[in-house]
Formats: C-alpha cells, sequence, structure tokens
C-alpha cells in the first residue's frame, strides 16, 4: 500500500516546472520586442528632427582676416560713389565755359534764381525757363529751343539740371516735368535717351523750379 501511494505523486512536478519556464521565456521575449520597436521608431523620428532642423550660418569671428576683407571691400565701394558724386559736380561747373544762352518759354520770370546762376557762373550752356505752372513747350518754343541746343545735341550727349526747393514735393514734380519737355526736344534732335542725364537737385528753400539748365557732358 504505500508503495503505490509514493509512486502516484512523483510524475507531476516536471510537467508544471517546463510549463512555468516556458511562460516566463515567451513573456520576456514579448517584453524585449516592445523594446526593440519602441528603441526603432525613437531612433527614427530623432534621425527625422536632425534633417529638418535648418543649419546654422557660420560667421565670420570679429578678428578674421575675411570679414576684415569684407569690410574693406564695402568701403572702398562707398569711397568710389563719392567720389563719382564729387565728379559730378566738378563736371557741371568746368564743362559750361563760354557764354550763357536763355531760352524763355511762354514768358520771362521776374525773378532769376540766384542759385542757379552761382551754379553756371564759371560757364555757359543753355537755360530753359518756363512761367509760372508751365511745363511743355509750344511749337515756336520748341523750334527756338532746338535752335539753341544745336550745339548740345551736336556733342552726342547733354546734362539737365533743375533746382528745387528743399522738402517741397510739388516743386520737385513741377521740375520733372520740365526737364522731361526739355529731354524730348533732345531725343527728336538724334540724342541717344541713354545719353541724356536728367538731374533734380534741392537747393535752398527759395530755389525756383522753374529754370532747366541744359549742358554738354
Amino acid at each position: 500500500m504505500s508503495v503505490e501511494s509514493a509512486d502516484d505523486g512523483s510524475d507531476i512536478f516536471w510537467p508544471g516546472y517546463v510549463d512555468a519556464v516556458t511562460n516566463l521565456v515567451l513573456n520576456l521575449l514579448f517584453m524585449l520586442t516592445i523594446m526593440i520597436v519602441a528603441v526603432f521608431m525613437f531612433a527614427l523620428q530623432l534621425s527625422r528632427a536632425k534633417a529638418d532642423k535648418p543649419t546654422p550660418a557660420i560667421e565670420l569671428p570679429i578678428g578674421n582676416p575675411a570679414a576684415e576683407i569684407v569690410n574693406k571691400d564695402g568701403e572702398i565701394q562707398a569711397l568710389r560713389k563719392e567720389l563719382e558724386s564729387l565728379k559730378s559736380q566738378a563736371l557741371v561747373q568746368n564743362e559750361l565755359r563760354g557764354a550763357q544762352k536763355v531760352v524763355t518759354a511762354k514768358s520771362a520770370l521776374p525773378q532769376p534764381d540766384k542759385d542757379l546762376e552761382k551754379l553756371t557762373a564759371s560757364g555757359g550752356g543753355v537755360i530753359v525757363s518756363f512761367v509760372q505752372d508751365a511745363v511743355t513747350l509750344s511749337a515756336p518754343e520748341a523750334q527756338t529751343l532746338r535752335a539753341s541746343l544745336a550745339s548740345i545735341a551736336a556733342s552726342g550727349s547733354a546734362r539737365i539740371v533743375v533746382l528745387v526747393p528743399a522738402g517741397f514735393s510739388e516743386a520737385k514734380r513741377l521740375g520733372f516735368y520740365r526737364a522731361m519737355a526739355v529731354r524730348n526736344q533732345l531725343i527728336e534732335m538724334k540724342v541717344a535717351a541713354d545719353k541724356i542725364e536728367v538731374s533734380i537737385r534741392e537747393g535752398k528753400s527759395g530755389a525756383d523750379n522753374a529754370k532747366v539748365l541744359v549742358s554738354p557732358r
């Protein structure tokens, strides 16, 4: 009787142990798979974020020779522009040598433009004088003007200068229209448009924009 009872409970331990270990291994494999997928997705998102991030601009340090060269180039360009401006002002006075001619549009102005007289005191040229709000030339006035501009047109280039009161936009507009009226006459006299320089300059508050100075370039 005792031998039979011992044989009945000796073989049921190992199957239960194997089942428990198998379940543990399967659970560990499932958790490991989840962790691997999570790490892979995190790495993929991180790589996308780095790809979308713009590359920062490279700034040259203050003491870098390349930065100093760039700054010096800018200063050189500014000096060249200032030199060209000074040359242009000097040419207005040096090239207008000779007797001045005055062509009146409509009628003479009661008060001459003193600033324009000073500008042309050392040289000649043609001064077209407009009256009040006049901005165009009649046919006889245009014919007279073309006769006076013959020597300037023969040179193949011209400069048109109008002095306007500082800060007065309406005077600038009238001065521009008058300069364009004279420019159109030069173009009709076969002077190339790119050879005609038009300059609307601000003078004193009392500058007279009714006078248009024409001179060879």
